[in-house]
């Protein structure tokens, strides 16, 4: 009886994944990102290796995605509008902001449903089928594959369920480099959960020090640190940091990101250093120290220059639009935030060119006022002494 088209394809799919997958400890520092240009005040992710034969990851929304959601889409405009009329008519409304949150921003429906419920079955099969014949390999690489697509629909706690599957297996095969990938993919779902109904997404600015889900993604990408080479460790640093300014200690995220950038300079990594830097420098601006904030942004700035990442670039002039802001350095504001204007328009990042927009018309309306109250203050003195 001829075996039907649809069960052969099945198959066939199964057939390329369920090869002996040989996974040799690592022993160079070659460690790759799941992102080409990563951006400063995410986590990251490392990259499977190649043989995982893994589905691909849907891209990190952009800076200009989050700002869209957070600012300009429609959804985020009639919250902003509810929350208004809400605070009109009633007084004292208590955590309003976070009760509407999850409806601010709903689950992005970010992969064919269809295609994922199929993958999710072949993998299934797959870890099953491996854990009979004893492929521990093989099963590993299926844990890992499930958890992709899993982070893929934003099902950060069943991706995380997949990962812990994938590290105990790690840990029986007494394998250090895989227990380290996999508690790298359990400490970022950890920190994607910590604010999955509180903002469009977790980013550094996320500030909640009793936090549960922070607390495990400290544990686990500690334990990243302590299992990795050179390279894992400087994820680890970088990931640490964040979460450690997210649990408000920011004394222990200084020295993860001082760490990293250690890490950075003595392996030659210019992304490595843009995002140790700029990391640093982002942490320094939230905590008020300027001199520390402007040395990190200019530096980090050099680097995406070299690295030729335009959007990172915008938002680095941004920052020091920012900082001058913050000193009343209202000439080289308007100067930086210009900058960053026109490289985002150029780029066609339409979200955040209109931020900052707005922040460049703040920038030269504070500098014409100083020099508006100069001339007043000039042509008052000058009328005093005639008097």
């Amino acid at each position: 009886m001829p075996k039907s088209p649809r069960l052969s394809l099945q198959r066939g799919k199964l057939a390329r994944h369920s090869g002996c997958i040989t996974l040799a400890p690592e022993t160079n520092n070659k460690i790759y990102l799941s992102e080409a240009f990563p951006q400063i005040d995410l986590p990251q992710r490392i990259k499977p290796p190649e043989n995982f034969k893994s589905p691909s990851r849907i891209a990190v929304a952009s800076r200009d995605d989050r700002v869209r959601q957070t600012y300009f889409s429609p959804q985020a405009i009639a919250m902003k509008k509810l929350k208004k009329n809400l605070r009109a008519k009633f007084d004292n409304i208590i955590g309003l902001d976070e009760n509407l949150t999850c409806f601010a921003y709903p689950n992005r429906r970010l992969q064919d449903e269809a295609v994922s419920a199929k993958l999710l079955k072949e993998f299934t099969i797959l870890v099953e089928s491996s854990k009979r014949s004893g492929r521990h390999d093989t099963e590993f690489a299926a844990y890992i594959c499930l958890g992709i697509i899993h982070d893929n629909a934003q099902h950060y706690a069943k991706a995380i369920d997949c990962y812990m599957g994938a590290y105990l297996l790690s840990e029986k095969m007494d394998n250090t480099m895989l227990q380290a990938l996999s508690c790298n993919y359990i400490g970022v779902d950890y920190q994607m959960l910590s604010s999955i109904n509180i903002a469009y997404m977790y980013t550094g600015h996320f500030l909640d020090a009793g936090n549960v889900s922070l607390e495990k993604a400290l544990f686990f990408h500690q334990k990243h640190l302590e299992l990795s080479n050179d390279a894992g460790k400087f994820v680890a640093h970088l990931n640490l940091g964040l979460t450690s300014a997210s649990l408000n200690l920011p004394s222990e995220a200084t020295w993860h990101y001082q760490e990293g950038v250690r890490l950075a300079i003595s392996n030659d990594n210019t992304q490595w250093q843009s995002l140790a830097v700029g990391n640093l420098g982002l942490l320094a601006y939230r905590h008020n120290d300027t001199e520390t904030s402007l040395a990190c942004i200019e530096r980090h700035l050099q680097h995406l220059e070299l690295l030729h990442d335009r959007s990172g670039e915008a938002y680095a002039w941004f920052l020091l639009g920012q900082i001058a802001l913050r000193v009343g350095e209202h000439d080289k504001a308007v100067r930086s935030l210009d900058h960053a204007y026109r490289m985002s328009q150029e780029i066609g990042e339409l979200s955040v060119t209109k931020q900052y927009s707005c922040y460049l018309g703040v920038a030269r309306a504070r500098m014409q006022m100083k020099d508006y109250i100069a001339e007043v203050s000039s042509s008052a003195g000058h009328n005093t002494e005639y008097d």
